[in-house]
């Protein structure tokens, strides 16, 4: 039979299988070479083109089937918000040129000294994943006194010999700050062992350094002590100065974490900055230095709502994880929460038959929460308590007809403590704008009224009371006094 089909149809058909062998190979060598530039079909039925780059590590979500869930996901690509857009910048193709950037960006990340210089003083543990194992810096810690801040010089002198131990990594910190123009705090991007070549689908974003910031800042609180106690009030604001810088880059990254663990470092930096304006020996030189400092953190102050953006493409990463690796993407924190309920099984169960319900609700909720965190901390509550509510009432559900539990889990995790960490940064910027408020009319300004409060949208309360002035918002436990050194 074969041998009876003419010579010219078997020319034909091997012209068009070697044409149609070097058409697929030439796009799939496109495709590995410039990645972000191969589009594809993402939903099947939808006609949406995207670069193929831009789902790394969140490649699951191309299997949406829901309408309402590929409706939530194609918001999130219009906005830029997926993982790629927000952590490599893929959101467009990369040059050459970006790529070298991002390489310049780890190449002065100050988030990398950190990690090195602090990092080995922590192993994790079971059931204490943070606990400080070093003594000599577990005894720094416990020797810093904290709250009302003051100068211990007899603590102080026990501890010179460990201080010593630390100050070549306190130097080098500031060594790396005072390169203000290229310095940045940015993720670090670990590669597993088993991967040899870059990959963005691969990379882990690592946000952990920032824990580091309150050890470096614990080092310059000593020398703000041991500088008040030498009457040197120039060297203790130098040191909040580089404080202040290193809590200003951090605050840049577009991470809740990152900017959590910022508001811990810096609500304590003002309680140290509060003993400092009251000493016998601070002046108006000093008062002056101090205003421009705080002037510029409220100048480069980053939009909260900018912070919950990156928080969605991070869970949007959790969500790609969770659909890969099941529980075992868990932190060790939330696998104990399914433990002490007895629903590990349900938590499998349930995100393999419902993860799509748990992704819409997540990402709806994320939207009115980027949507609302534009607005005064006072003019959020109705809609952090309306999500709450709809997360709480959507807890030990049930499908009536399978059994298998309907509880968004991962969306809960998520979720649960968004009022927590809106209030912490509220707290934080209210303590910044106070304080900015009690320099400028410690300096004889009395048009302070546009620094409002975030929780209250209200202008401070300021009062003279022997001698001082005292700058007060409700949610703060403490007035901010500094002395007056211009008459109002």
């Amino acid at each position: 039979m074969l041998a009876k089909i003419p010579r010219v149809y078997w020319a034909a058909a091997i012209i068009i299988i070697v044409v149609t062998f070097y058409v697929f190979s030439t796009l799939k060598e496109n495709r590995l070479r410039n990645p972000s530039r191969f589009s594809i079909n993402v939903f099947s039925g939808h006609d949406f083109d995207v670069p193929f780059a831009r789902f790394a590590g969140a490649e699951t979500l191309r299997g949406a089937r829901s309408e309402e869930l590929i409706a939530e996901i194609e918001k999130v690509i219009e906005q830029n918000g997926l993982p790629a857009d927000v952590f490599f910048g893929l959101s467009s193709s990369l040059s050459k040129e970006e790529r070298e950037k991002l390489q310049e960006l780890h190449d002065h990340n100050i988030a990398v000294t950190l990690h090195e210089l602090f990092g080995a003083y922590y192993e994790h543990v079971p059931n204490d994943p943070d606990k400080l194992l070093n003594d000599n810096l577990e005894q720094l810690w416990n020797a810093s006194p904290v709250g009302e801040w003051d100068v211990d010089k007899e603590a102080l002198d026990r501890v010179q010999v460990m201080l010593a131990l630390f100050e070549k990594k306190r130097q080098d910190v500031r060594k790396a700050l005072e390169n203000a123009s290229n310095t940045v705090f940015y993720y670090i991007f670990n590669r597993p062992e088993s991967l040899k070549t870059f990959s963005y689908r691969e990379m882990m974003v690592n946000t952990g350094a920032s824990k580091y910031l309150a050890d470096y800042a614990l080092l310059e609180e000593y020398v703000i002590a041991q500088a008040l106690l030498d009457g040197n009030i120039k060297e203790a604001v130098d040191a909040l100065a580089y404080i202040f810088r290193i809590t200003d880059l951090a605050s840049q990254l577009q991470d809740v974490g990152v900017r959590a663990d910022v508001a811990h470092v810096r609500l304590r930096t003002f309680d140290v900055m509060q003993r400092v304006v009251l000493d016998p020996k601070f002046e108006r030189q000093h008062m002056i230095r101090l205003r421009n400092m705080l002037q510029e953190q409220h100048q480069n102050w980053i939009p909260e709502h900018l912070a919950w953006f990156g928080d969605r493409a991070d869970g949007i990463k959790f969500y790609h994880h969770v659909t890969l690796h099941g529980v075992d993407a868990l932190e060790d924190a939330e696998f104990e929460e399914l433990e002490r309920r007895r629903m590990v099984e349900a938590f499998q169960q349930s995100f393999r038959a419902h993860h799509e319900l748990d992704k819409i609700f997540y990402l709806q909720s994320m939207q009115r929460i980027i949507d609302v965190s534009r607005q005064p901390f006072i003019q959020r509550r109705d809609v952090l308590h309306q999500i709450n509510r709809e997360r709480l009432a959507r807890a030990n559900t049930y499908h009536p007809e399978t059994g298998t539990a309907m509880e968004p889990f991962v969306a809960n995790f998520r979720l649960k403590d968004v009022d927590n960490f809106m209030q912490l940064f509220a707290q934080d910027q209210s303590a910044l704008r106070r304080a900015l408020v009690a320099t400028y009319r410690s300096l004889g300004h009395s048009n302070t009224d546009i620094y409002r409060d975030p929780y209250t949208d209200q202008p401070y309360t300021v009062r003279r009371v022997d001698g001082l002035l005292h700058v007060s918002a409700p949610p703060l436990p403490r007035p901010f006094r500094v002395p007056v050194f211009t008459a109002e």
